[in-house]
């Protein structure tokens, strides 16, 4: 295992966003393609920042605490078919350790909030990021915007306004829904359209 820390999370004209981790100590990185929500997730979690109202993220980091439960590490374990799967390492109150399926996105934005290590098996590691930089034109480890962002996209402001501000289920249905049209994302429009008809029909 490799040990890796968030470089960026990034808005991209494409479908979805995404997460950068580099590794520490070798030259090597992972891109994990990621939602809007998760996006905003980690993005607060990187730069140490609280919502007024706790996210789900914060609820949960908070039940381990009064359980007495403590995150040890996660680890983005395997590759397969495009999907990521990752491993979140928990010690209970009984000093046992466990270990639960995760999707990365949400190992990391947990590790974020406990400051918990992040680690990647060797085998999803890439060597460079030429392919998904083309966009980019600053290095460094904050947080970035598209140079040319989609028309009618969601920007990361508003994603990390939206954990500033309760959005009703709705309001948050209909941001992704813009979201997908601007990006051309038609099924994930559709799924949206049917549940937004059934919130309001």
């Amino acid at each position: 295992m490799v040990e890796m820390e968030v470089h960026r999370v990034q808005v991209s004209s494409r479908a979805y966003h995404r997460v950068v981790l580099r590794a520490k100590q070798v030259e090597s990185s992972l891109h994990i393609v990621i939602g809007p929500s998760e996006a905003r997730a980690i993005a607060l979690g990187h730069r140490e920042q609280d919502p007024p109202r706790p996210l789900s993220y914060d609820m949960a980091v908070g039940l381990l605490r009064e359980a007495g439960a403590k995150i040890h590490h996660v680890a983005i374990t395997d590759l397969q078919d495009g999907i990521y799967y990752a491993e979140i390492h928990v010690t209970g109150a009984d000093g046992d350790e466990r270990v639960v399926d995760s999707r990365p996105s949400d190992a990391i934005a947990l590790a974020l909030r406990w400051h918990a290590p992040i680690f990647a098996a060797e085998a999803v590691l890439e060597e460079d990021e030429a392919e998904w930089d083309e966009e980019d034109d600053t290095e460094g480890g904050d947080l970035l915007e598209p140079t040319e962002p989609v028309e009618g996209g969601v920007s990361m402001e508003e994603l990390l306004a939206d954990a500033r501000e309760e959005l009703t289920e709705v309001q948050m249905l209909e941001k992704r829904l813009r979201q997908a049209v601007a990006e051309e994302a038609y099924e994930e429009a559709a799924r949206l359209r049917d549940r937004l008809a059934t919130l309001t029909d």
